[in-house]
């Protein structure tokens, strides 16, 4: 039997390229927008402590934008900031651009300029969003979502996602990659691992069954994802256990086989099995030039410790906190 599953993750949803309805450039519409994290501890002007919570296995933080008060997911593989168009009306359209993903072409998305987002004491300025619906994920998950935090609001920062502590914490950085605070590092990472940044893709290289493979790392992603078409070696070590429809921010469905994916390594990381689907990333490796074999989401980053860093384009991951 074939069961209905909502997956949601960015490249399902807010995986843009821009094909454009017309050829000019938007004239830019401004929108005086604040956006700050009521719970957030701030031991300095450059670093702040944001606790999370879990929607489903979405990264969900509590914040303003506005008057509005509301949950933002946090997702690294989202192009920019996005905003839910049930509560952001821009007065004018921007412009049109046409979001893919792994179901296919699923939206026609209005851009709009956001003059100024505040975290908290951090000021990032002139960003632009994305204006989506996003009700059908607020339907399947009973939640009121605000927007999605993407690349755009992290690339300055050292974003830390400390699952065991259900907390981010974001650090300024400097061009160099190094941070602006001045506290010392309070905790030594246990290993670090280069990654390749495809526009807003980060990238590692992976293994499965001595198969190299290339890898998305996603927070926005509630499963990982691996594609039907790599090495046979790597399939090897897929377990089926039954076949499910996937859904996209368009209601678009795809069959795909949902199993477990058994003996991933990336870097000094291990994992012995991890829930995954297989599928076709074909839409995904189109619309960016990039050839996936799958994708690392919330399975992986669950169990870990993880902080990314931009602009080294480095990944450090820490060991667990005592007691």
């Amino acid at each position: 039997m074939i069961r209905n599953l909502f997956i949601f993750f960015n490249l399902l949803s807010i995986a843009f390229c821009y094909g454009k309805e017309g050829t000019e450039e938007p004239g830019g519409i401004n929108i005086f927008c604040t956006l700050s994290f009521p719970e957030a501890a701030r031991p300095n002007l450059n670093t702040i402590y944001i606790p999370f919570s879990l929607v489903g296995h979405l990264i969900v933080v509590q914040a303003n934008a506005d008057t509005l008060s509301g949950n933002f997911i946090l997702d690294t593989g989202s192009e920019r900031l996005v905003l839910n168009q049930q509560y952001f009306k821009p007065a004018v359209r921007d412009r049109d651009v046409v979001a893919t993903g792994n179901t296919g072409i699923v939206a026609s998305v209005t851009e709009m300029e956001v003059d100024t987002l505040l975290l908290d004491r951090l000021f990032l300025l002139n960003l632009r969003a994305h204006v989506v619906d996003l009700s059908h994920i607020e339907e399947k998950k009973n939640a009121r979502i605000i927007g999605i935090l993407g690349f755009d609001v992290f690339k300055d920062f050292e974003l830390f996602i400390d699952f065991q502590n259900s907390r981010i914490v974001l650090s300024r950085l400097d061009r160099n990659g190094e941070r602006l605070d001045s506290i010392r590092n309070w905790e030594i990472p246990s290993d670090s691992l280069k990654f390749e940044l495809k526009k807003h893709v980060i990238i590692v290289d992976g293994s499965v069954n001595n198969a190299k493979l290339h890898l998305m790392l996603d927070s926005g992603a509630e499963l990982n994802l691996i594609d039907r078409k790599t090495n046979r070696k790597a399939l090897d070590r897929f377990t089926i256990i039954k076949r499910v429809n996937l859904i996209g921010m368009g209601k678009r469905q795809v069959e795909v086989i949902a199993g477990t994916l058994n003996d991933v390594a990336v870097g000094h990381q291990h994992c012995a099995s991890m829930n995954t689907l297989l599928t076709s990333l074909e839409d995904i490796n189109e619309s960016f030039g990039v050839s996936l074999n799958g994708v690392l989401g919330y399975e992986f980053l669950s169990t870990r410790r993880v902080m990314i860093n931009y602009k080294k384009r480095k990944l450090y991951f820490f060991d667990p906190v005592r007691s």
